[in-house]
């Protein structure tokens, strides 16, 4: 039975759930910083290190959707508490590993972990609020990961200073050992259910390597190049694989991922908007940072301070956007989330290498804006689509797919400005410059996008042309930059659109039952 009301174990449970996606968005950010001081301390380079970030996040995306079918059979509480134990112990074999093999052992299964506790986190904040606070109670979650964005990299930072990188894998045991004490003490146990089908262990195999086949070849894409031949059979398989679950699903009496969730014109319209709109948010991360370092000269730590003006709104508008969805439905704050990050990107594409801070500032502020109104809603609005028994399932498909947005433009976002930035810079030094051979047009076009090019890179080049080079170089960033924000106007477009399909063909009612589309 629902609670009526915001009770003091209530707010506890959201607590303990925001702390937990607190620590998965610090384990996103913070860990970049830790890569050139493992690479220190540990015999292994930058190349292989960076499995620090993608085997993380290649087993979380792989994993998401069997796992939230398992949570079915394991109930949400225990789901949650296996998960997050798993997570835990991932952050003490990383935190204590001397050698690559271990380190990287630890990621994955953390990755395991975050894989599992996702979509019952999720489900347990839906179904322990009451009907007219879900919204609330999802946008105050997702506050937490607005701080986490915010603090992330700061915290790493303070924590390698101060103590080692060790630490911010350590950080995550104290506080993930506090949030099951309070999962155990105060969620609701689950009631069995009725009917349990059977675990579709062939399709759950088959879309885990699909998946995770498709997100470790797109990784490899920053690091082989699109046109390499060895990428083709990758993404070959990987289809085979997906077309092969998708075979398996259609005649199968109990799929992994029921197909009314698929006929369910809200959900999906839910889920495609957020796709769309995480691909707006890793591409500012990933292309915003840039601009800030390459153009405006600013330093790391620099930049994760000015990146506060986006995160805090995004934190702060979170629970503001779940007040909507309560008092009005989901799809205003999301029509809403959708305009002014589109306002954000048009105000992005206007930045040039003598924008003054304030208003860099001023167009982070508004992207997050936008996403803190959109995310808190889509979430509430998703869940609400969906009935009881596929509360799991459905944060699952979710998950991936928001998982897919992200990972699919971190890993494209730099090579597009370093596409389009390359025609700028051979129209640039084709006027009233001298001459240059193929291979050094090659390798200036290699800085684009590169953070503090190396001096000898410029070797073979006059050393009075380099300033003049360098200035070629920004401008032409700052072409592929502006072209780039474009795309994330269009994505802000796309889902606004899906979110007008949505509206359209049911409307999410601002007090809704659970699991009921009125």
């Amino acid at each position: 039975m629902q609670p009526t009301q915001m009770t003091g174990k209530l707010w506890l449970i959201l607590c303990a759930v925001g702390l937990l996606i607190y620590l998965l968005n610090i384990d996103y950010t913070a860990v970049n910083m830790a890569i050139r001081p493992v690479s220190e301390e540990i015999a292994a380079d930058l190349s292989d290190l960076q499995w620090l970030l993608s085997a993380y996040v290649l087993v979380w995306s792989g994993l998401v959707i069997p796992a939230s079918r398992l949570a079915d059979f394991l109930g949400k509480r225990l789901a949650l508490i296996i998960g997050l134990s798993l997570f835990v112990a991932g952050s003490a074999v990383t935190g204590v590993s001397d050698t690559l093999f271990p380190l990287i052992g630890g990621r994955v299964l953390q990755g395991v972990g975050a894989a599992l506790f996702t979509s019952p986190a999720w489900a347990l904040i839906f179904t322990s609020a009451p009907p007219e606070k879900q919204g609330f109670a999802m946008g105050f979650v997702m506050s937490f990961a607005g701080l986490g964005l915010a603090t992330g990299p700061t915290l790493g930072g303070f924590l390698i200073d101060l103590l080692s990188w060790r630490w911010i894998f350590y950080i995550n045991i104290p506080l993930g050992l506090l949030v099951i004490l309070v999962l155990l003490k105060f969620a609701p146990k689950d009631e069995a259910p009725t009917h349990k089908p059977p675990f579709n262990g062939l399709a759950a195999t088959l879309l885990m390597c699909a998946m995770g086949l498709f997100f470790f070849t797109l990784n490899r894409i920053e690091e082989a190049g699109a046109s390499r031949q060895t990428l083709a059979p990758a993404f070959g398989a990987s289809a085979a694989l997906l077309a092969a679950y998708i075979l398996r699903e259609r005649f199968s009496k109990d799929p992994l991922v029921p197909g009314h969730l698929l006929k369910n014109k809200v959900f999906m319209g839910a889920t495609l908007g957020e796709f769309f709109m995480a691909i707006n948010y890793a591409l500012v991360l990933v292309l915003v940072a840039l601009y800030l370092q390459n153009t405006l000269q600013y330093s790391s730590r620099d930049t994760g301070l000015i990146f506060i003006a986006m995160t805090v709104s995004m934190g702060a508008l979170s629970p503001i956007g779940g007040r909507m969805t309560d008092r009005f439905g989901a799809r205003t704050p999301m029509l809403w989330g959708c305009t002014v990050t589109a306002l954000g990107f048009v105000a992005m594409a206007q930045l040039n290498q003598h924008t003054p801070l304030p208003f860099v500032c001023f167009a982070l502020f508004l992207v997050g804006m936008g996403l803190g109104l959109y995310f808190s809603a889509c979430n509430t609005a998703m869940l609400q689509s969906v009935p009881p028994e596929d509360l799991n399932v459905a944060s699952g498909f979710y998950t991936m797919f928001m998982l897919g947005g992200n990972t699919l433009s971190v890993i494209t976002s730099t090579s597009l400005v370093v596409l389009w930035g390359r025609t700028f810079l051979f129209e640039s030094l084709s006027k009233g410059h001298a001459p240059l051979s193929a291979d050094q047009h090659t390798t200036l076009a290699s800085l684009i996008a590169q953070v503090e090019p190396q001096k000898h890179t410029f070797e073979g080049f006059a050393s009075q042309d380099v300033p003049l080079l360098l200035d070629h170089i920004a401008k032409a960033f700052v072409g592929g930059f502006s072209r780039a924000m474009w795309i994330g106007f269009v994505c802000s477009l796309l889902a606004f659109l899906f979110t007008l399909r949505l509206s359209k063909s049911a409307q999410v009612s601002a007090t809704p039952t659970l699991g009921h589309v009125v």
